[in-house]
């Protein structure tokens, strides 16, 4: 199976060469690494920047991370013959050992979408966000007649078809809501497996009251639809 790995970063200078390390070492390689450098202010794009094997596309100012994956998916799409697209933070809450386990999971070709499920364990993830999970997850199966068991969870495996054929329109973190309901509308599959959960209290750039609105905006107009 043939896949590329992006990862959105914004301000990650500290996490993302530990991260690249780890991936460059997995028993399957990725045909590339692309780090999308969404406007960061520190030296993110230098860090990433450590192998051949990784590509840095830097937009130069900061736009949200749904329009840094938008503008990696349109370049590893355009250049880049794979089959499938691994996503992952750049903040080490996804571990890279987890890899061979999303491969796994669409080796068989029947899963197109395959998105991480995090243990909500309090101690573990802050209240807060088991609540917003747990919330926006039920919302979502409502909206699209499945059972996502983790909405909010950016460590995702997405086959190109999928992508390609998706209009995505969010550019802020609910983009990767929106990726759920469209590609649930199309008639795929939403697929889990379960992941370690690692949670840094520093490492979230979500702006809760703020994207809390957008989530709201954007699941009253699907059920509108």
């Amino acid at each position: 199976m043939k896949y590329a790995i992006l990862i959105p970063a914004y301000n990650a200078e500290r996490t993302l060469p530990e991260l690249i390390d780890e991936l460059l070492m997995l028993p399957v390689l990725p045909v590339k690494i692309v780090v999308v450098d969404d406007g960061s202010v520190d030296n993110t794009a230098g860090v990433a920047a450590i192998d051949q094997r990784v590509l840095v596309k830097t937009l130069h100012k900061n736009q949200g991370k749904g329009s840094a994956l938008k503008a990696g998916f349109d370049l590893i799409l355009q250049h880049y013959n794979v089959e499938y697209i691994l996503c992952m933070d750049a903040d080490l809450q996804h571990p890279a050992s987890s890899v061979p386990d999303f491969l796994a999971g669409a080796a068989d070709g029947k899963s197109r979408f395959v998105i991480g499920n995090r243990l909500k364990k309090p101690g573990v993830m802050p209240v807060h966000r088991i609540l917003s999970n747990s919330i926006t997850s039920w919302l979502i199966s409502r909206v699209t007649g499945q059972e996502i068991k983790d909405s909010q969870c950016g460590y995702r495996l997405v086959h190109r078809d999928v992508v390609t054929g998706l209009a995505l329109h969010e550019n802020g973190f609910q983009l990767e809501s929106e990726m759920i309901i469209r590609a649930a509308q199309t008639g795929y599959r939403i697929d889990f497996i379960d992941i370690p959960t690692i949670y840094y209290a520093n490492s979230s750039h979500i702006s809760n009251l703020q994207d809390t609105m957008r989530f709201i905006r954007l699941i009253f107009r699907e059920f509108i639809r």
